[in-house]
């Protein structure tokens, strides 16, 4: 059975914009989960990238493989919600990323009812409709791209150590900061349409840590676990066109919302 489709684009359109590019955003491509750097290396015109891709096989030795990348120390803490425990004989593609980027805003303005407004998402994706429901999100971008709902979860360093303690010492080993992050979102997006009949995505993760970089600047890490029906074929560009897309998608993200962060003034909730 082929397992693609041609437009799939996955977690792209998680994050995806077709906007212009308002500023210039250098890649710093990292070869390892861990970004063992200094907090003045990340800057505002910087995107720090790590990614792995482990596709299926009938081998399942793939998802025991020692480090640089190893699935179950890297990528499987980050499956919060078991859905690998509960997979029965479904079989996925596994990717990873990690981002890196500054914003130019101070940790103030990134509120939990800021962040949750739909009217603020729309403005850094501008080419997705996005509509709330009680608590469920539902983003569309149009012909080619899964429609996928997920929901926001808000946590303090605190609450987000009660509720997934293993993860303080993974995020501890892999941060690579002496730093604490003042605000922790995880999206869970667990509805991903099919695109040309074709599964796309059966779920991903996304956990973002937001520091206070300085007085005018917030650092985000953003950890993604993503379990995949389908990657592109070989003709168009396999792997490598799919991650091209994602990096793709999110340099846009990250250039809307750097944008909507110079133009918006700092206030107490989301305008």
């Amino acid at each position: 059975m082929m397992r693609f489709s041609f437009f799939s684009l996955f977690f792209l359109l998680a994050l995806s914009s077709v906007s212009q590019q308002r500023q210039e955003l250098q890649w710093k491509n990292v070869e390892t989960i861990e970004f063992d750097f200094p907090k003045e290396v990340y800057t505002s015109d910087s995107i720090f990238f790590y990614h792995a891709l482990l596709e299926r096989s009938e081998n399942d030795s793939l998802l025991t493989q020692t480090p640089p990348f190893s699935f179950s120390e890297h990528a499987k803490p980050l499956d919060l919600y078991h859905y690998w425990e509960h997979k029965g004989e479904e079989q996925y593609d596994i990717l990873m990323t990690k981002v890196g980027y500054v914003l130019d805003k101070p940790i103030e303005f990134f509120t939990k009812e800021r962040l949750s407004d739909p009217g603020y998402i729309s403005q850094t994706m501008p080419a997705a409709k996005i509509k709330r429901i009680d608590s469920t999100y539902h983003i569309s971008v149009g012909f080619g791209a899964p429609e996928i709902d997920y929901r926001l979860h808000f946590y303090s360093p605190e609450e987000f150590d009660s509720h997934f303690p293993d993860l303080k010492n993974y995020f501890n080993a892999y941060d690579g900061l002496d730093l604490s992050p003042n605000l922790i979102v995880v999206q869970h997006n667990f509805k991903y349409g099919k695109v040309m009949f074709q599964e796309t995505s059966k779920m991903s993760v996304s956990i973002s840590r937001y520091f206070q970089l300085n007085k005018s600047q917030t650092l985000v890490f953003n950890y993604t676990l993503n379990y995949i029906h389908n990657i592109p074929p070989s003709f168009v560009g396999g792997s490598n066109f799919l991650i091209g897309k994602i990096k793709q998608g999110i340099k846009a993200l990250i250039d809307e919302t750097q944008y909507v962060c110079r133009k918006t003034e700092l206030t107490d909730g989301a305008e």
